[in-house]
């Protein structure tokens, strides 16, 4: 888990053009280790880098929302935010699981198993 220090510098310095709302989401993740605000973060992080955005914030879509078919998500763009989400929370992301991941369920699920949310972090 990252320290509300690091985590506050890492988006003044990493998140610049990002939606206020990613960027509160990330701090309250360092502050509290909320999963629901890792999933805006996460979810944020991954509709900035679309070609095509949806109108909607990803984490009101339905869960079952499938990154290819729905959301087009490319290999650039999985690249993009996977890269932004190991930058963020210090994390390695794993090639062959990020490939077996289909729906804004799993990347939820797996980047909360990842970065292990649910427990405040110590400061």
């Amino acid at each position: 888990m990252i320290t509300i220090p690091v985590a506050k510098k890492r988006a003044k310095e990493t998140l610049v053009g990002f939606p206020p709302r990613v960027t509160a989401a990330y701090l309250n993740v360092a502050e509290t280790g909320s999963p629901e605000s890792l999933d805006i973060a996460v979810l944020g992080v991954l509709h900035f880098y679309l070609a095509k955005k949806p109108a909607e914030p990803l984490d009101t879509l339905p869960g079952t929302t499938r990154l290819v078919e729905d959301l087009g998500c490319d290999s650039l763009t999985m690249m993009d935010s996977v890269f932004m989400m190991e930058s963020l929370f210090d994390i390695k992301i794993n090639d062959l699981e990020l490939s077996r991941l289909a729906t804004l369920d799993e990347l939820r699920a797996h980047l909360r198993q990842l970065v292990k949310v649910g427990a405040v972090p110590a400061t």
